[in-house]
């Protein structure tokens, strides 16, 4: 079997056959050979081909959520970024494109009016009218992908953003992600069982940490996704944003060992009342990080809101701040949940482990205090269990911390040997 080497990663040349007939949320495509002009449509899918090695098979990229993952800068460093957002139609077609992935179906969106603002992609002057099977969906916009099809531009759509909902997984696992890592594997004939492997070392090691640090009690968590993006009417109590049961922000809750408060809720994400989240009483709060809604901005709210000035997560600065890049299925699906789970233990038990490059962390002491300075909230220094306590940590705490980097030591070493032994 021929080997290919392609920085980061060894990838094994699998000699597919062509056509390779796939479905992607339904709509089926089949490749003539493998695809050579790939344009990728949000970060997450930009990110899953980088791991795949496949930087030389793309012809454009789009809509960077936070920052690029530093392992792979510098391959994207050589990609043509098309646009900030969603990049239009006549900017896609310039590249000549033979094959789009996209981790949201609004990556193929057909042009629709929303009270005189045009919104979406693809017009009839290029593809449309996008209509019929594949295109059309209850209760949700217009795509175009079997039009995408028709010129010979393939299309790849993550599981957990199908537009006929009934195709989605009741919740998203780490068994998904894979299988949407097999399945760009054969479409570009490369092997992905090596960084499979990676992945999976992470989720284990993140779900053991939480449990042999916390002696098996799982910590609660919320997942705070957006503050204002939950449309209520006057006089009807706000509602936010949140991680529920289906999508990767319940996947990353999981498998980091922690307790979703809202698990109960049907979704990906669902927005609960503010109340419900005070009710919640979570040991960490998880606030997601993206360019257009930062996670500072959304601790500023809270501790401007004085129905959450009583919460403990609150009183102890217990926030864990996550990339929204990490949070759609891609590569940093792991390592952000072993991240997840050193950060969670960080803020909540004063453990201090280091994260590592997934863009997961928590915030220093003194720099927190300093963003929340005269805001209606205030802090407990009691409640606070992290940065206090350095060199002086106590016996118990230092043997806590070694625990858990004897933990991460043992899985980065079977990894190696795995990694040694496949070569």
């Amino acid at each position: 079997m021929m080997k290919i080497t392609l920085s980061p990663l060894l990838f094994v040349a699998t000699h597919a056959s062509y056509p390779q007939s796939y479905t992607s949320c339904g709509v089926k495509y089949s490749v003539s050979k493998t695809p050579e002009r790939v344009i990728t449509m949000n970060q997450g899918a930009t990110e899953l081909m980088l791991a795949l090695g496949l930087a030389d098979k793309m012809a454009g990229t789009a809509y960077l959520d936070d920052h690029i993952w530093p392992q792979y800068a510098a391959a994207y460093g050589k990609i043509p970024v098309l646009s900030t957002g969603y990049p239009n139609e006549t900017t896609i077609m310039s590249k000549n494109p033979d094959f789009t992935v996209a981790s949201y179906n609004s990556a193929f969106r057909e042009q629709y009016d929303d009270k005189g603002k045009k919104k979406g992609i693809f017009s009839a002057a290029t593809l449309g009218p996008c209509k019929g099977t594949g295109s059309e969906f209850t209760g949700v916009k217009t795509t175009c992908r079997p039009q995408l099809h028709a010129k010979n531009i393939g299309t790849y759509l993550f599981a957990d953003a199908c537009e006929d909902k009934t195709l989605r997984p009741t919740a998203v696992t780490e068994n998904i992600v894979y299988d949407e890592m097999r399945a760009l594997g054969k479409i570009f004939n490369v092997d992905v069982e090596k960084k499979i492997t990676d992945m999976k070392a992470d989720f284990d090691s993140a779900a053991a940490m939480v449990s042999s640090s916390s002696h098996g009690k799982k910590l609660k968590a919320v997942w705070l996704d957006c503050v204002g993006c939950c449309k209520t009417a006057d006089g009807v109590e706000k509602q936010i944003f949140v991680g529920a049961a289906s999508g990767a922000p319940g996947l990353l809750m999981k498998e980091a060992g922690l307790d979703n408060a809202f698990a109960g809720k049907t979704g990906n994400w669902v927005c609960v009342k503010e109340s419900e989240l005070v009710a919640a009483a979570p040991d960490v709060i998880v606030v997601v990080d993206a360019s257009w809604d930062t996670a500072l901005s959304k601790i500023t709210w809270m501790y401007n809101h004085t129905d959450f000035c009583k919460m403990d997560a609150l009183q102890g600065a217990r926030f864990v701040q996550i990339p929204f890049s990490a949070s759609t299925l891609g590569p940093r699906n792991g390592p952000a949940s072993l991240d997840l789970a050193i950060a969670s233990l960080h803020v909540r038990l004063g453990t201090t482990t280091e994260v590592r490059e997934s863009g997961v962390k928590s915030f220093k002491r003194k720099e927190f205090e300093s963003h929340i300075a005269g805001l209606k909230c205030v802090l407990d220094k009691d409640k606070v269990k992290y940065d206090a306590v350095t060199k002086a940590a106590s016996s118990a705490q230092r043997m806590s911390t070694y625990s858990i980097s004897f933990g991460t030591f043992i899985s980065i070493l079977v990894r190696a040997i795995i990694g040694s032994t496949s070569m």
